[in-house]
């Protein structure tokens, strides 16, 4: 299940997380008139239309959208042979960010434990593939956890790959994992359902994990 910013509730997810974002309510008003102006049809928006709707002056609106374009929460983007103002910087993070919070919830014991430990996959194969992680990636790492795939054998199935000299990605490491699981099964059960099962069961558990977010 392929979440977008429609599908939760991005405005307290946004208000939650402003601070560790590292804006102020300044940038937090800017956010919120851009998306006043643009959601009807896309628009330029610059300090000199937004000064009109907030109470800052034009030189701190200013300054709030270099922040926010350097922080990449918004973006100049062509369109018709137009400029317009973009949030979508901003709506893939909070996805992505919900998201992960959404696998933590649904651990059921050690919290606290379970949130180094999805924290350190995010930033472990980041560093690994060398960007950030999309929305997609970050569902299929939360579908190995709920599977209760350990650490360890992710960590393995990286080094396979890198020994191999194959690109380390979360497609990649999720077809070694199956391998190994598949291999795993007839060694205990003489028999594997896996290769049926698995992406099945990944619709099925991200569809249960995304429930409690959803409008």
């Amino acid at each position: 299940m392929e979440l977008s910013y429609k599908d939760i509730d991005w405005r307290s997810a946004l208000v939650r997380r402003y601070k560790a974002y590292g804006l102020d309510e300044v940038d937090l008003a800017v956010i919120l008139s851009i998306y006043e102006e643009t959601k009807e049809e896309d628009v330029f928006l610059s300090s000199d239309e937004l000064v009109s709707y907030m109470v800052a002056k034009k030189d701190v609106i200013d300054s709030s959208l270099v922040k926010l374009i350097n922080k990449k929460l918004i973006t100049y983007i062509n369109r018709d042979n137009s400029t317009v103002i973009s949030l979508a910087p901003l709506f893939s993070k909070l996805v992505i960010d919900v998201k992960k919070d959404i696998v933590l919830d649904s651990k059921d014991s050690s919290k606290e434990k379970n949130k180094d430990l999805v924290n350190t996959l995010y930033t472990y194969f980041e560093t690994e593939m060398g960007k950030s992680l999309s929305s997609r990636e970050v569902d299929r790492i939360a579908f190995w956890l709920k599977q209760d795939i350990s650490e360890n054998m992710i960590h393995e199935c990286v080094e396979k790959l890198k020994d191999q000299r194959k690109r380390v990605s979360i497609t990649a490491v999720d077809k070694l994992l199956l391998k190994m699981q598949k291999q795993d099964d007839i060694k205990k059960e003489g028999f594997s359902p896996r290769s049926e099962d698995w992406d099945k069961g990944s619709e099925e558990t991200l569809r249960i994990i995304s429930e409690p977010w959803v409008k």
